[in-house]
């Protein structure tokens, strides 16, 4: 048996945690900062040398490709190194098992809803590695690892396919043939519509216990993949209804172009399907595991009117099933008159903090809580929630998820983010996808809790209704994009994208920036934060605070989650972006900033919603430009 090293690099070496044909996995120990770390290691003496260099460059873009990654249900990647024959990668110790395990120890056919929570977890990571150019190209059970929690991580990028890495495109055969979409046996370039097709056949064997594809061979799956439609899942399981059949299936067309356009649509799909009933017969509640209960939303969308009590709307409150679908009843229909004061909902799965917040603003406001997001959501649908305060770490919904799904249906409610810890990935979720308005942090100060939903209030009852704006096919346009970019990395590709339709402008400094602000109308400032982190947020929050209009991205290699909260907190940060920045991504942000802005131009009274906090820190511009930024071209200026 080989000997177990004692070290690798600065990181003491504990265990062995398993062994593949080419690499290592140990559980290491990190003695300057005292945490637990998996270390993958391959050894270059093992390979046989005509194949040693492709295997070391794929672990090195699996590096590259999983270090750019920061979301919840993702693998961290923390470190990559090399030390004599070794190369390794540092990555997030996960305590828990791989979903093959659980394939083989339990039967989740009685369960759909079960299967669904953990789908929902996979899809979100994709849709978040898809959209920072990172295609997995191997979804299967024994890379998606399940916590002692019950949280999904998607481990092994060794095979991902970054967009500007030419290695294993086309011509390479590179997946696990019961997973592999027919473009990838054809070997053409995988995209993020193949994983999506590897999730659906880990979709359809947890429900189903059976593959949609097997074989004796390679040979033999690849003729099924290629020729056989597989037979719907509530066929193979007679428990289930016939409400996710469409969905698994379309998510293994042989076309790509007839699969989802993105995780996001997947997602969305399987949401729906929930809502419908996903077995043929009622199933009891057996234990009090945090799962989606299909019959909860059935019975919320079915319960009778009932009318309201003591002059208000009756209350969601923490309880039993019944218990949460009885007093949502009078929200069934839409209420004849409205409350006479403004509604605040607050989505929180502990007891605790609902009842605190409730008593904390029940005088002022109609209060209504929630330990169930979907139930949340259904609630936004029916009813005018002026403020949206949600916990981040549920177990039915991410808050981010929640966030998103909210700003879709109500765009009028303000939304804020009630969070105990500083996920980076979920504080970037919640700015980009999201759009919050405030963090709030636990254990929150109640006079600034109450000050926040004060102002959160009173932008949301002030706010006209109005339809977003959106930009023609062929727009031309006198808005100006100013890239503050000192390092010359984004400018590029907004020339690039933009350059033709609208007058783009590169600063490589405050003061060029402010001078280019004076001379021009501009809508969107891309910034680039590393260059003075402390002076550039100074002048993103002197500039939301008096020109509220004008949308800011944020660009930082620095990934700071205190950092982050300050820029939403105190300069309404529009989005964020990571470096090194992935094009479509930056093309994505600014076509959203740019439709806010011709909002905001349409209707000034909605850039309100833009108010920020005072720094907490003074300013730290130089005061001749601080006297400068006065004298900023405000819309309709030339």
């Amino acid at each position: 048996m080989p000997t177990l090293p004692a070290r690798i690099g600065k990181y003491d070496i504990r265990a062995q945690l398993g062994a593949g044909a080419m690499a290592v996995v140990y559980q290491a120990y990190d003695p300057v900062i005292e945490r637990t770390l998996a270390i993958k290691v391959v050894d270059k003496a093992r390979l046989d040398e005509s194949e040693s260099d492709t295997i070391l460059e794929r672990f090195r873009v699996e590096a590259r490709a999983a270090g750019r990654l920061q979301h919840q249900n993702i693998v961290a990647v923390y470190d990559f190194g090399e030390e004599g024959n070794l190369v390794y990668l540092v990555m997030e110790c996960v305590f828990g098992r791989p979903l093959t395990a659980y394939l083989q120890a339990e039967d989740f056919r009685g369960e759909p809803d079960k299967v669904c929570e953990i789908l929902l977890q996979i899809l979100s990571a994709l849709q978040y590695s898809h959209a920072q150019g990172v295609v997995h190209r191997d979804i299967k059970p024994a890379n998606i690892m399940v916590t002692r929690e019950g949280s999904i991580k998607i481990a092994d990028f060794g095979v991902a396919r970054i967009e500007s890495s030419q290695l294993t495109q086309t011509g390479d055969l590179i997946g696990t043939p019961s997973y592999m979409s027919p473009e990838q046996f054809a070997g053409e370039t995988a995209d993020a519509r193949t994983d999506l097709y590897a999730t659906s056949v880990v979709f359809y064997e947890l429900l189903t216990r059976k593959r949609p594809f097997e074989g004796s061979n390679n040979a033999v799956i690849m003729h099924r993949v290629f020729t056989e439609t597989p037979t719907a899942p509530s066929i193979v399981n007679p428990l289930l209804s016939d409400a996710l059949d469409a969905v698994v299936l379309r998510g293994m067309a042989k076309d790509a172009q007839d699969r989802y356009r993105s995780a996001h649509d997947f997602a969305l799909a399987i949401r729906e399907a929930m809502g419908i009933g996903l077995l043929k017969t009622a199933a009891p509640v057996v234990d009090n595991r945090p799962k989606i209960a299909p019959n909860l939303l059935k019975a919320v969308r079915s319960a009778p009117a009932a009318p309201a009590t003591n002059g208000e709307a009756a209350r969601a409150t923490p309880g039993t099933a019944n218990q949460r679908a009885t007093a949502l009843a009078p929200l069934k229909a839409t209420p004849t008159a409205a409350p006479d004061k403004p509604v605040i909902l607050f989505v929180d799965d502990e007891a605790r903090i609902l009842t605190a917040l409730h008593a904390l603003f029940r005088q002022k406001y109609t209060v209504f809580t929630s330990d169930d997001p979907r139930q949340a959501v259904e609630m936004v649908k029916r009813l005018q929630v002026h403020v949206l305060v949600s916990d981040q770490r549920m177990p039915n919904m991410l808050g981010v998820e929640l966030l998103r799904e909210v700003k879709e249906i109500s765009p009028k409610t303000v939304r804020i983010l009630l969070t105990g810890y500083s996920d980076l990935a979920s504080i970037v979720g919640s700015i980009n996808e999201g759009e919050v308005w405030r963090f709030i942090n636990k254990p929150w100060d109640t006079q600034d809790v109450q000050r926040i939903v004060a102002e959160a209030v009173a932008i949301a009852t002030e706010m006209p209704e109005v339809p977003a704006w959106q930009m023609p096919a062929k727009p031309r346009f006198e808005e100006s994009i100013l890239s503050l970019d000192p390092g010359n990395i984004v400018t590029p590709g907004l020339l690039g994208q933009y350059g033709e339709r609208h007058w783009v402008a590169q600063a490589r400094d405050l003061d060029e920036a402010i001078t280019l602000l004076q001379e021009r109308e501009v809508a969107v400032l891309v910034a680039d934060m590393d260059s003075d982190p402390q002076e550039v947020k100074s002048l993103l929050h002197l500039l939301k605070r008096d020109y509220p209009q004008i949308l800011t991205i944020a660009v930082t290699q620095t990934i700071d989650a205190e950092m982050l909260i300050e820029l939403i907190n105190e300069a309404q940060v529009h989005r964020f972006i990571s470096k090194p920045v992935n094009a479509a991504l930056l093309q994505q942000h600014v076509d959203a900033a740019m439709n806010r802005y011709h909002t905001y131009k349409a209707t000034p009274a909605l850039a309100m919603a833009q108010k920020v906090e005072e720094q907490k820190a003074a300013p730290v511009l130089k005061s001749g430009l601080m006297d400068r930024l006065r004298a900023i071209a405000r819309f309709g200026a030339r």
